[in-house]
């Protein structure tokens, strides 16, 4: 007996090795924290669609919506880690730990990073009655000290409202916050002119920059946007260091096999090379990121930081 224990034990790495090559051997949930239909689930989707012709043993793909993405994180912390659950984290992911004051899991210890899978743009828009149709003009009226200019967002904490304090603190705007229940309530708001200005990811934007009803000031990312070729970037502009695009990439529990962790983040990086998958990004705007593990937690790092310091700035609350 004692010697059948010694064998055993001398041959788990062995055996564990053979279990981590036969990965996967059954299907993987991706915990999305976002509502069916947006452009961080329907990327999530494309991706898994094309995941599922290498693992073969089915994606998952599963919204749990609410908290600021909280409830997705905490049901992932708690998972079995072995590969089989991932969160799809996004912007807020790097946001809550400065936002919230407590939560229930600990952002840094209880995930480990895998792969970034994409990011897209914002863009500042304007209604179509606000007297403004360039940056510069936007920020003389915006920094007029008699009359602070009110912008709308998702929500207080979102990265919609983070993104326009980090701007109003770089350019010493005059600027007054009306959060929203979320982007499409502010986003009528902006249509209908009772709100004048707003950051938007480009995912929710698109169905109305042809409208008349909006007009586009400028975007973030670090190229012109494909679906605003004549609308210029912050970068160009003069405004470099100034980054408010929006992201997503997968987290595993914590304690989930590096093994397993550089197998996942090797497939992800197979699948969004695939022209399928970038031709269907590229519809909505939305640029694939292939990262390595040590790349996107450096990624991650640098995202703590800022938004640490955006929410130190503008006082933002959890609402």
């Amino acid at each position: 007996m004692k010697f059948l224990t010694a064998f055993l034990i001398l041959m788990s790495p062995i055996f564990g090795a053979w279990s981590q090559t036969d990965f996967p051997n059954k299907p993987i949930t991706l915990v999305v924290a976002t509502p069916a239909g947006g452009a961080t689930d329907k990327t999530v989707r494309l991706l898994a669609k094309q995941l599922q012709l290498k693992w073969k043993n089915g994606v998952v793909v599963e919204n749990r919506v609410g908290a600021s993405g909280n409830i997705a994180s905490a049901y992932v912390a708690k998972a079995n880690p072995d590969g089989y659950t991932l969160l799809v984290s996004a912007g807020p992911f790097g946001i809550n730990p400065s936002l919230f004051k407590t939560l229930p899991f600990d952002t840094k210890k209880d995930f480990v990073p895998v792969a970034q899978i994409s990011s897209f743009a914002s863009v500042l828009l304007v209604h179509e009655s606000f007297p403004a149709r360039s940056l510069n003009d936007f920020i003389a009226v915006a920094k007029n000290p008699k009359d602070p200019l009110a912008y709308a967002s998702a929500g207080s904490g979102t990265a919609q409202h983070l993104g326009v304090e980090l701007l109003k603190s770089k350019l010493k705007l005059n600027l007054n916050h009306i959060p929203y229940k979320g982007g499409a309530p502010a986003m009528n708001d902006l249509l209908a002119g009772h709100v004048k200005v707003m950051l938007a990811g480009m995912g929710d934007a698109s169905p109305h920059l042809n409208s008349g009803r909006v007009f586009p000031l400028v975007t973030t990312g670090k190229t012109r946007s494909a679906l605003l070729p004549n609308i210029p970037t912050l970068q160009e502009l003069g405004i470099l260091d100034f980054d408010a695009s929006g992201w997503c990439g997968l987290h595993a529990p914590a304690g989930t096999p590096a093994e397993l962790i550089n197998k996942i983040n090797q497939d992800v990086m197979a699948a969004l090379a695939d022209p399928a998958v970038r031709q269907g990004m590229a519809a909505m705007d939305v640029e694939p990121r292939p990262t390595t593990v040590p790349e996107f937690r450096q990624f991650m790092d640098s995202q703590f930081v800022k938004w640490k310091e955006a929410v130190e700035f503008s006082g933002a609350k959890a609402d």
